[in-house]
């Protein structure tokens, strides 16, 4: 047999010998598409430019999932401000200056929750995800999203919230029952949320002396001015908070789903444990 070249899968030249040549071709041949692609790109070899594209990648992924995020917060603004004229929920403040000092906190507050601890961070990324699945009305493609994207899921639930007016802030309770039973809630999600009575990094109510009692004043301005809303309004929060209590924090007890139907603004209480106040 003549010995000239033979090129094949891991070979070089045939030198006659059968038996030798098909096993250095066992040794030398990939063992799936996959090693036959990694053997091209050199990614077998060595680990580090994989590495480099793990890293890039997370780091696109992140800034879409900002993104989302951000597209997420927009659309529930319009939602509830349709016209450009935010209404009485509004709760930046009551005199000139306050409302930018609120951007300020905001900022601070997304500086200090970069310094949570790892546990926190993965308590309120599963949190926010379940509480957005449940959001998400059974829709797959929605769920994938927020499953994906933990920044995304976060914007839902809190946009939601905020644009559906199922929070305390802007619930008007109509008896002096219903109101205690509010304050009640409320105060066991705050003792939850701040065991110790100091609270944590969540907490955006300023960032320098007095700011705090400014929001405090503005809070309070905020319920006096809700209760000025129309009837409609007012029909469409109780309707809204009463739902948004069975679905998120009801799991099926009978009795909590009657005390929020019969008081709604207890339903609007209800805080998720990622919020930590």
């Amino acid at each position: 047999m003549n010995s000239t070249a033979f090129v094949g899968i891991g070979s070089s030249s045939f030198t006659g010998n059968v038996k030798s040549e098909l096993a250095q071709c066992r040794r030398s041949a990939p063992a799936s598409v996959t090693m036959a692609l990694y053997s091209q790109t050199g990614l077998s070899k060595t680990g580090f430019r994989s590495r480099a594209i793990v890293k890039t990648a997370g780091a696109a992924l992140e800034k879409a999932d900002e993104y989302f995020a951000a597209t997420v917060t927009r659309r529930y603004k319009k939602f509830a401000v349709p016209t450009g004229v935010y209404t009485p929920q509004c709760t930046e403040g009551n005199v000139k200056g306050q409302a930018e000092e609120k951007r300020n906190a905001a900022l601070s507050k997304q500086f200090r929750m970069n310094q949570r601890s790892a546990f926190s961070k993965a308590h309120d990324r599963f949190e926010n995800r379940k509480q957005a699945l449940i959001a998400a009305h059974g829709c797959s493609a929605e769920e994938k999203l927020l499953v994906s994207n933990p920044k995304l899921a976060a914007a839902y639930v809190l946009g939601q919230t905020e644009a559906m007016r199922t929070c305390s802030r802007y619930y008007v309770p109509e008896s002096i029952a219903e109101e205690y039973m509010a304050a009640a809630v409320d105060k066991q999600m705050k003792m939850r949320g701040v065991p110790g009575g100091v609270y944590s990094l969540s907490c955006a109510e300023g960032t320098a002396k007095g700011q705090a009692e400014a929001a405090r004043v503005a809070a309070l301005g905020t319920a006096f001015r809700t209760a000025q809303v129309s009837e409609s309004t007012k029909a469409a929060a109780r309707y809204d908070s009463a739902a948004y209590g069975r679905n998120h924090f009801g799991h099926g007890c009978e009795h909590e789903e009657m005390e929020f139907n019969t008081y709604p603004a207890c339903a609007a209480a209800m805080r998720s444990s990622a919020y930590g106040y």
